[in-house]
């Protein structure tokens, strides 16, 4: 009997040791010192949590654009930033001469809104490095008679 429980011991600390020495090769080795490298854009408009994978495009400025669906389902959010990002709060503006200097954000929630343009809120960006931009956004605005709030949001973008 006493064998046995040595055979079993050994058993246990052979398997014990054989899968701690183990590790994950699909897991990023900079993932834990740089954060998640996930991206993401999501954000509340009348109150529905809506989450869209994000894509980036430069010229004149940045555009961060999410969007989800076609024709009468399309949905869309774009903020578009100077190319010189900074950290911290910036408020959002409609003022399409000074696209290259100013943060702004466009929206589309069809049937209702198509290509609207936010006239308050804010862009707060919280990490830009060459390897990613992240942040937090809310705004508002009007397109005829409908007025559109968005709250909440948040994006990851990989450069």
């Amino acid at each position: 009997m006493k064998v046995l429980k040595k055979i079993m011991f050994l058993s246990f600390a052979i398997c014990a040791l054989v899968l701690s020495s183990c590790s994950n090769d699909s897991q990023d080795p900079d993932k834990s010192e740089q954060g998640s490298t996930e991206e993401f854009m999501k954000f509340k408009y009348n109150g529905t949590v809506y989450n869209f994978e994000p894509g980036i495009s430069t010229s004149l400025n940045v555009n961060i654009m999410g969007a989800s669906g076609i024709d009468n389902t399309y949905k869309s959010v774009s903020l578009w930033m100077p190319k010189t990002i900074t950290a911290g709060s910036h408020a959002v503006v409609y003022d399409l001469s000074k696209l290259e200097s100013t943060y702004q954000v466009s929206f589309s929630f069809m049937p209702d809104f198509s290509n609207a343009s936010a006239t308050s809120g804010t862009v707060n960006i919280t990490a830009v490095d060459d390897k990613k931009i992240e942040g937090t956004f809310t705004f508002s605005g009007t397109k005829g008679d409908k007025t559109f709030t968005v709250t909440e949001g948040s994006f990851r973008i990989l450069k």
